[in-house]
């Protein structure tokens, strides 16, 4: 792993499982104090927060990124102002669409609100983040970044929780913590650029400008779109033919996965682009790539392997079995998870071989197919059907994006790297003892074992990858120098 990318991978990581503690802590409370329906509540207002601000960026902030040269303060002006212009417009379509929906009775009103406010916090601040983000990220400047979203992360998702056991119970916790949440997380990020002259009320935009970042990033816009879309297709096609209940119970079970793999997937998400650009010559980006999800999948692999097993025992004895309908969904969202570990830095470098158009198109096929595979096998087999088509879909993602790359880029290499890990096959292993054997029996009501067992049987997987102990002892070495 590069110095520019191990340092970037620690800030942002560490960063990162800082949001993650107090997004799982904040999540096994929802977990207790939600009903499924109202979990699905909340996972609603969550993504159209997010999907609204995708519509927001434009791909701008990556185009800002991955840009030839540094661009200028006027377009920056431009950029800032187009921005929020966009998000206005946005927020009025939505408090447009909710209170037409409420007034014909498919939302109650309070819930068509709270997706209102809910996504304003996030419209009304994003336009004030686009610029100092694209500044910090091309300069490689992750520090700042990481404190920012981690304070951000741990107010949103942890203050509700105390809010609620503290004051009264109620969506208005959500709402209360995600404006401060936003508001915290833009003060810092603005703070760690002093020099914004595009804040000036003098400063004059350069519309052109902006046009030609709007048209390079427009491509990303549409790719990370559909991506949006994949990602939630339980609110787009399990709620409206299931019910709410189980758009909650996806939103729990994928939340699980998330918690369980996502510390280190955001870092790179985050790290790739910059890595990549900073890295010349065909063969050598393609070598980056594979070192990113070499450590993706080495580092989350075994403790989602054993997220099932050990799921069944937080939900008998945390929550009192009542997410036991969404533990058979478990199984199959793991299994999209493992190649999903390769889907964002091989999408990364498409981009930087290609172009963001490729990138789409890619992403249009892989979205497309899963939509259809949906959609048959939920017809097929009810609303269990979209883990079904979740488990194996992503692979036609991976090959859409194997399709573009040119030269260097193989299957059988990449597979290898990802499939080819001591750490994977060691955790399949012992999760297949343990579970054949009975021992899950032993330990189902006993959360403190099974909690001690997952986190050594990691760290023995990790431990097995000849990669980890070359870092580790290298890591060691550099510490005993330095003291």
């Amino acid at each position: 792993m590069s110095s520019v990318l191990s340092r970037g991978v620690f800030a942002m990581s560490l960063g990162n499982a800082v949001a993650l503690a107090a997004t799982i802590a904040s999540y096994f409370l929802y977990s207790r104090l939600l009903t499924p329906a109202e979990f699905g509540i909340y996972a609603s207002a969550l993504a159209i927060a997010k999907f609204g601000t995708i519509l927001l960026d434009g791909g701008l902030k990556t185009a800002l990124i991955k840009h030839a040269v540094v661009v200028g303060s006027q377009v920056h002006r431009a950029l800032f102002l187009g921005s929020a212009l966009a998000a206005l417009a946005l927020l009025v379509i939505l408090w447009g669409v909710v209170g037409a929906l409420a007034g014909a009775g498919v939302v109650a009103a309070a819930t068509g609100w709270l997706f209102a406010f809910y996504a304003a916090a996030y419209f009304l601040t994003y336009p004030l983040l686009i610029v100092p983000l694209a500044e910090l990220e091309r300069g490689q400047r992750y520090t700042p970044v990481a404190r920012a979203e981690a304070l951000g992360i741990t107010i949103e998702y942890g203050l509700p929780a105390l809010l609620w056991l503290l004051i009264a119970p109620g969506f208005w916790t959500f709402l209360v913590a995600v404006w401060i949440a936003r508001l915290v997380r833009t003060s810092l990020v603005l703070v760690a650029v002093p020099a914004r002259p595009w804040l000036h009320l003098g400063s004059r935009p350069d519309w052109p400008g902006m046009k030609e970042l709007f048209l390079e990033g427009l491509g990303l816009q549409l790719a990370v779109s559909l991506s949006m879309v994949r990602d939630n297709l339980h609110l787009l096609l399990v709620g409206p033919w299931f019910g709410k209940e189980w758009v909650g119970l996806y939103a729990w079970a994928l939340q699980l996965c998330a918690a369980a793999s996502q510390v280190f997937a955001l870092s790179v998400a985050r790290l790739s682009l910059p890595a990549l650009r900073l890295t010349a010559g065909v063969a050598d980006r393609w070598q980056v790539a594979l070192t990113q999800i070499a450590w993706l999948t080495l580092l989350t692999a075994p403790p989602l392997v054993f997220l099932t097993p050990a799921a069944a025992v937080i939900n008998a004895t945390l929550f009192g079995s009542k997410w036991s309908a969404a533990l058979p969904l478990l199984p199959f969202l793991v299994a999209r998870m493992l190649p999903g570990m390769a889907t964002t830095p091989l999408g990364y470098l498409v981009m930087a071989e290609r172009n963001a158009r490729a990138f789409a198109l890619a992403n249009a096929v892989w979205t497309g197919a899963e939509l259809l595979a949906a959609l048959v096998l939920l017809a097929l087999l009810g609303p269990r059907g979209l883990a079904w088509s979740y488990s194996f879909m992503a692979w036609v993602g991976l090959l859409a994006l194997l399709a573009k790359l040119p030269g260097p880029a193989s299957l059988l290499q990449l597979l290898g790297v990802l499939l080819g890990r001591p750490s994977l096959w060691l955790a399949m292993l012992l999760c297949g003892f343990y579970v054949g054997t009975g021992a899950q029996m032993q330990f189902h009501d006993n959360l403190p074992a099974t909690g001690a067992l997952v986190a050594g049987a990691s760290l023995l997987c990790v431990l097995a990858e000849r990669r980890f102990r070359d870092w580790l002892a290298a890591s060691l070495r550099s510490s005993w120098r330095r003291t």
